[in-house]
């Protein structure tokens, strides 16, 4: 629980009040939890405790596919398992140390108190529709990405290779491929030899790394809405840093000023992790370029086509481009 403070401001952005009639009494044991879940009017009576690889992980019972009630060893901790399931669009009552998964979370709400987090659906960043893309000119100015919409095609790259680069913040080879070439893919762009495009999606969340790939690319949103310039500096310095550590608001957000960009309260209340989550659907399940959809991070797909190289190999993936159109 290393960076409970990006996790915490997550699940206070969507967050849904609520009070008990009286304080609940701390609930120290998963009996005592699905007791109160129980008397709180919830309805799945048959819960049943799952293994645990470790003493030190929560205690998870479960009802069927839809209730689910954790035991975590601290409120900090219980908020880390709240945000990772909020990542990943479920709705959870969480309160001190328990997290409850249910249909009936309202009613449950009135007796035991705590807070409902959500996902909620908001628009993407702007200059980013999925990808930010950069041409001679600079960043090319896009409309963000309705809630509940789909991103509008980039007009034709005409006569210099189209270059998209799909990242993972959490994802080790894709800090190698930006480290041998984020500066000649800034260059190539800048001097209208290509234009090159940048995709981040999650899909290394843990609780370990501080949902780094969620958070990591909310935070790149986050730099593309407010200072499209910083994008590229910004997410080669940032991918470095969640190699050594895992991801936390503070931190992404000095790194952010460093490059130009106050966007410290998107970053921390996770502004746009909505918009990661359907950008990062969208390139499982539909063609890049036109091609196939993504099958792992790092891709680079140029003019169509994989680069199948090695993504340390500067000279190979330049070759590769020079050999688009």
């Amino acid at each position: 629980m290393r960076t409970l403070s990006a996790a915490g401001a997550l699940v206070a952005l969507a967050a849904l009040a609520g009070c008990a009639a009286s304080p609940p009494a701390p609930i120290t044991t998963i009996g005592e939890l699905g007791a109160a879940y129980l008397d709180a009017g919830g309805q799945c009576d048959d819960l049943v405790e799952q293994y645990r690889e470790s003493d030190d992980d929560p205690v998870v019972a479960t009802c069927g596919a839809d209730t689910e009630l954790i035991l975590a060893g601290s409120a900090d901790e219980a908020l880390a398992v709240a945000t990772e399931r909020q990542l990943q669009e479920q709705t959870v009552l969480v309160f001190d140390r328990w997290v409850i998964r249910d249909p009936d979370l309202e009613t449950i709400q009135q007796e035991l108190g705590g807070q409902i987090v959500t996902l909620a659906p908001a628009d993407g960043p702007a200059n980013m529709a999925d990808a930010i893309a950069f041409d001679a000119d600079g960043a090319i100015e896009r409309d963000p990405v309705p809630a509940e919409g789909a991103p509008e095609a980039l007009p034709d790259a005409s006569a210099v290779p189209d270059v998209l680069v799909v990242v993972d913040p959490a994802c080790e080879y894709c800090d190698r491929l930006l480290e041998a070439s984020g500066k000649e893919l800034e260059e190539m762009a800048d001097a209208g030899e290509a234009r090159v495009a940048y995709l981040p999606v999650s899909l290394g969340d843990s609780i370990g790394n501080g949902y780094a790939s969620t958070l990591g690319a909310n935070a790149l949103a986050c730099v593309a809405d407010a200072e499209p310039a910083a994008y590229r500096e910004f997410q080669t310095a940032l991918l470095s840093m969640l190699q050594r550590q895992p991801f936390d608001a503070a931190s992404a957000s000095a790194l952010a000023a460093e490059h130009g960009a106050e966007v410290g309260d998107c970053i921390a209340e996770g502004r746009f992790a909505w918009w990661v989550r359907q950008a990062t659907v969208r390139a499982i399940e539909e063609p890049l370029q036109g091609v196939e959809p993504l099958r792992g991070v790092p891709t680079v797909v140029v003019d169509g086509v994989t680069f199948a190289g090695d993504v340390s190999d500067a000279d190979a993936l330049a070759a590769f481009i020079a050999e688009g159109r």
